[in-house]
């Protein structure tokens, strides 16, 4: 646990909890008294811990009526409702539920990338290109999935607006492994090398609508990847 303070691991005892359903949405949690005691900790330590599931709206309190869960669509802790939507639907699911967000992302990312990137920009992802070329090549999965994401970072970077990295970092960090797991598969790669071609020339050409068609397009082939080879195959495990 480390530095963990008390409150913070009755936090996540209460929050494991809710996903197991122990806990129902819209259910009062147990009294301060009740919890204290069946956790062998202080009223005051359940307050604490009861004050950090409220920071990340995990539950909200009614005055006189005690404490309540609330909703997952309602939280704003990106890694606890994907813990909840694996729970709800499975791994696979709540993984391609990820990958459709960062699809949304990427798609406009790349459509404004674009329109505004530079010369610099433009040739920082031709770079990334040519070397996962070279790791293809070399059937260097490692190198090639460094470089693919490189790929990706430079055009959330270059896309002009400070926003979107921001939103799209913790996305990837929670896609990451599966990002790794289909990076070992040749003929994905190859395959994921074809978009990344189109995508580079939509850039080069300063075409938004080719450039978001073609990032929509690698993404639609990522989803399909990873149910047949990673979901299907051996499951996904939380990251």
């Amino acid at each position: 646990m480390g530095s963990e303070s008390l409150a913070d691991r009755l936090a996540d005892r209460l929050l494991d909890q809710v996903v197991r359903g122990e806990l129902a949405v819209d259910e009062a949690l147990p009294s301060e008294a009740e919890i204290a005691a069946a956790a062998d900790v202080s009223r005051l330590t359940v307050r604490e811990a009861v004050k950090v599931l409220r920071t990340k709206n995990i539950v909200r309190v009614k005055r006189g009526r005690g404490t309540y869960v609330n909703a997952p669509e309602h939280w704003t802790d990106l890694e606890l409702i994907l813990r909840m939507a694996q729970r709800r639907s499975g791994a696979g699911a709540a993984a391609l539920g990820l990958l459709e967000v960062r699809r949304i992302l990427e798609a406009g990312a790349a459509e404004l990338c674009a329109q505004r990137r530079s010369d610099a920009d433009l040739a920082l992802l031709t770079t990334h290109v040519a070397e996962m070329d070279k790791a293809i090549a070399a059937d260097d999965a490692s190198t090639f999935a460094r470089a693919e994401t490189a790929f990706h970072e430079t055009i959330v970077r270059s896309c002009g607006n400070v926003f979107i990295p921001a939103i799209c970092a913790p996305v990837d960090r929670l896609l990451l492994h599966l990002h790794a797991r289909t990076a070992t598969i040749a003929h994905i790669r190859v395959r994921a090398q074809s978009h990344h071609r189109r995508i580079l020339s939509g850039i080069a050409a300063g075409s938004p609508a080719a450039a978001r068609d073609a990032m929509r397009a690698h993404f639609d082939q990522l989803a399909e990847d990873l149910l047949r080879h990673v979901v299907d195959r051996c499951g996904v495990s939380e990251p």
